[in-house]
């Protein structure tokens, strides 16, 4: 199963609305949802701090703030 990596903060709308967006797509097509808390870990925090969410496909490619779900679906066909 291929995962997609998301990096997520507390408090962050864009953050939950990308995360329920995700999460709807697993119902269409499954993979694995890693979820990383930037604020848990300094280098995550240097890394995304004004990008979040950002959501990184199986393939390494990265969208920041939201969830192109036509990109999503192109990545997890192809992956």
């Amino acid at each position: 199963m291929v995962t997609v990596r998301f990096y997520t903060r507390h408090g962050c709308h864009l953050c939950e609305t990308a995360e329920t967006v995700l999460r709807a797509e697993r119902q269409q097509k499954a993979f694995h949802l890693a979820v990383f808390d930037i604020d848990a870990d300094p280098e995550l925090r240097d890394l995304y701090n004004v990008l979040v969410p950002v959501t990184v496909l199986p393939d390494g490619e990265e969208m920041h703030y939201r969830v192109d779900v036509e990109r999503l679906r192109r990545a997890l066909a192809t992956s």
